[in-house]
């Protein structure tokens, strides 16, 4: 009779035991499901929250600095003055463009386009640019007339080096622009003109 009495109180530990384990997952659920809720919530929405505050206190605050300003300005005096002096244009508008219609750009162009023998065609084959120069200075006109020579010979001393290839790769007019705007400035100077115009490169 004793031994089946102890064959019954394993059974029940065993039973006791797989129960246990059984329910070991939905412990640790309902024990850990909490603690992460709250260590995400702590530790990655509140800083997020925080810092998202933060960057738009500056925003809002430039922009009542911004307001501001304008309306102090629409207040006071002294700004109404800077607007009518200003509006005659007595004094900017003539100083920075340096004549009537200063701002405004002026193209002149060489008298004759420029000829030369394509490189590495033994002469067979030519090429012509008409070119011209751009800029607000007043006195542009005179100095082409006055430095024409000087460059029509800088334009064919460039454009004799170029092959065939050079002129008929993509891009190729950009290049040879930049390097004529090089090569009078060489001749003319800074602060003469601001950039090369060139209308018209054929080859024939």
């Amino acid at each position: 009779m004793a031994a089946p009495a102890s064959d019954k109180n394993d059974g029940q530990k065993t039973e006791s035991s797989g129960g246990i384990k059984a329910m070991l997952p939905l412990i640790l659920n309902i024990v850990l499901l909490p603690v992460m809720a709250f260590a995400m919530t702590q530790y990655v929405l509140l800083p997020r929250l925080n810092s998202a505050a933060v960057a738009t206190v500056p925003v809002d605050g430039g922009n009542e600095n911004d307001t501001a300003n304008p309306g102090d300005a629409s207040h006071g005096d002294k700004p109404s003055s800077p607007s009518h002096s200003s509006a005659p244009g007595k004094g900017a508008a003539p100083s920075e463009g340096g004549g009537h219609g200063g701002s405004a750009d002026t193209t002149e162009m060489l008298p004759e386009p420029v000829t030369v023998n394509v490189a590495g065609t033994m002469g067979s084959r030519l090429l012509m640019a008409k070119i011209g120069i751009r800029g607000n200075n007043p006195k542009l006109k005179d100095i082409v007339l006055a430095r024409g020579p000087d460059l029509r010979d800088a334009a064919s001393s460039l454009l004799y080096t170029k092959t065939l290839m050079d002129i008929e790769r993509q891009g190729a007019r950009i290049t040879i622009k930049a390097e004529l705007k090089d090569a009078f400035l060489r001749v003319l100077g800074p602060g003469v003109f601001t950039e090369v115009v060139m209308p018209d490169l054929a080859i024939q």
